[in-house]
Formats: C-alpha cells, sequence, structure tokens
C-alpha cells in the first residue's frame, strides 16, 4: 500500500510538473507574441532610409555636374579663369585710359609735333595727313609695345592696378597683343561707344576682348590669391 501511495504522489507531482510547465510555456508564447510587432522594422524608418539615399543620389549626381561643368570650363578657359569679382570694372578701365591718352599726347608733342616743327612740314589735321597718321601710329606703338613688354600693363594701368589676361595663353603673345592693342584698339578709337559692352558682359569684357579671349583684371586681387595659395602651401 506504501509503493501504491508513493507513485501516486509521484504521478501527481510529475502531472503538476507538466501543467504547470505548459502554463509557463504558454505565458512565453503570449510574451513573444506580444513583442513582435515591437521587433518588427518601423515604416517610418524604413521612409527615412529611402530619403536619405534618394538625397544621397541627388548630390553625387550635382557632384558629377559640378566637375563636368567645371571641365569644360578649363577646356573653354585653360589659363586665368578667375571669378567675376577679380576683373576691373568700367570706370577704373575708363580713367586708366584717360592716363594714357595724357601719355600719348605727350608723346606727341615730344615726337611728332617736334619732328614737323623743325622740318617745317605742314601739321594737317586731315584724318589722311601725314601728321595725323603719325599721331595715330604713336597712339597704336604705345598700346601694343608698353602692353606686351610689361605682360598686359600700360602707365594707365600701373597707377589703377589693372592687367590684361588671355584665357588661352598663361602670358600673352605677340599675336593676341598685335590684335587687341592695335586692331582692336583703333577700331574701338573709331566707334568708341563700343567699350560700353564692358558693362554688360560677365568678365567685363568688350567687344575685342570677347573677339581675342581677353579681358582687365584688378592686379591686387591676383596678389591675394597667389598669396592665399602659397599660405596653404606652407600650412599643408
Amino acid at each position: 500500500m506504501a509503493n501504491k501511495n508513493e507513485s501516486t504522489e509521484k504521478g501527481t507531482t510529475r502531472e503538476l510538473d507538466l501543467s504547470e510547465l505548459k502554463l509557463f510555456l504558454a505565458k512565453e508564447e503570449a510574451d513573444v507574441q506580444n513583442e513582435r510587432p515591437l521587433i518588427q522594422p518601423d515604416k517610418d524608418d524604413e521612409k527615412d532610409e529611402k530619403i536619405q539615399n534618394l538625397e544621397e543620389l541627388r548630390n553625387e549626381r550635382r557632384l558629377y555636374w559640378k566637375e563636368q561643368n567645371k571641365r569644360k570650363q578649363l577646356e573653354k578657359t585653360p589659363f586665368n579663369y578667375y571669378p567675376t569679382f577679380f576683373y576691373g570694372g568700367f570706370w577704373l578701365r575708363f580713367f586708366a585710359y584717360l592716363i594714357d591718352l595724357l601719355v600719348i599726347s605727350s608723346l606727341n608733342r615730344l615726337i611728332v609735333r617736334s619732328y614737323f616743327v623743325l622740318t617745317q612740314a605742314p601739321m594737317s589735321t586731315n584724318y589722311l595727313s601725314l601728321y595725323s597718321i603719325s599721331k595715330l601710329a604713336v597712339f597704336l606703338l604705345y598700346f601694343i609695345f608698353i602692353t606686351k613688354l610689361t605682360n598686359g600693363q600700360t602707365i594707365g594701368k600701373m597707377i589703377f592696378g589693372l592687367r590684361v589676361v588671355c584665357f588661352k595663353e598663361e602670358k600673352l603673345s605677340w599675336m593676341t597683343v598685335i590684335i587687341r592693342e592695335g586692331f582692336g584698339r583703333y577700331v574701338l578709337k573709331t566707334i568708341s561707344f563700343l567699350y560700353l559692352s564692358v558693362l554688360f558682359t560677365k568678365r567685363k569684357q568688350h567687344v575685342v576682348d570677347l573677339f581675342t579671349d581677353t579681358s582687365v583684371v584688378l592686379e591686387n586681387t591676383l596678389y591675394v590669391k597667389d598669396w592665399y595659395k602659397s599660405e596653404n602651401f606652407i600650412h599643408v
């Protein structure tokens, strides 16, 4: 009888243990089911990731097109490419030109007028007279030789801190100077209002500048640019 009772007690103990285990497992499963929505990915997070991916793609495209534009710009302007505020405006160039006209007038009195007075040649103001042609020659030769010898400056430009630069050449060639300061200067002297195109172009170019791929820059800005480059190089 004692053995039976013991077995019965053991059986009941096992039954109790199994039922408790079932209850415990059922509770665990319920807890897991309740926690599942928290583990599932949030739709808002997926949207944020998509937005971030789109922004990254747009930024990459912007960088690509920026690099493409820069490469095209370098092909068009391999030398002396500067921001718009580097270029000399109309009034600075106008006053520099007035200084040059004063210098040329002095040269004409010193050279041309003195020669004609000494030779007692007629000083006719006729456009095709020898006197007028001589004065025109001094005018053009002044701009050609001074601009070439100083790599882009005349006396007026030196005073106002201006310099002629070419976008296709690192230094001005004789061909560029002759076309700009010879042929171009004669055209601008004849049709003076063409100088006004400086007011309406991005790089402050008049008609002849556009033809020769040249412009006039502020020399102080070039000094600042060179200094900035050297300072960065030193710090690196």
